[in-house]
């Protein structure tokens, strides 16, 4: 089970760093949607500055936990959150 869950975690983060300039570049094009949807757009901010600005610390961060004993549950939630921007930011901009 244990190695399992570094595997998925692997896969996961680097998939979500792989996607990084793509959700930066679909979150910038969200701009020219704040004069129709603006409540969407101002979600969509706040996951486009966390997918480019937080997601590679995050991850980062969570690989470094995971190495101490009594932090690795930390890491592999801090792990897990760091992914979560990316996908949404691409989904976001592509429902605008």
């Amino acid at each position: 089970m244990r190695e399992t869950e570094n595997t998925a975690l692997a896969w996961t983060t680097a998939l979500a760093l792989a996607l990084v300039p793509v959700a930066f570049v679909f979150g910038a094009l969200g701009e020219m949607a704040e004069q129709v949807h603006p409540e969407a757009v101002a979600v969509l901010k706040v996951f486009w500055l966390a997918s480019w600005a937080a997601t590679p610390p995050l991850a980062l961060v969570g690989w470094l936990l995971r190495r101490r004993p009594a932090l690795a549950s930390a890491g592999r939630w801090t792990g897990w959150i760091a992914v979560a921007p990316v996908p949404v930011t691409i989904l976001l901009a592509c429902q605008l």
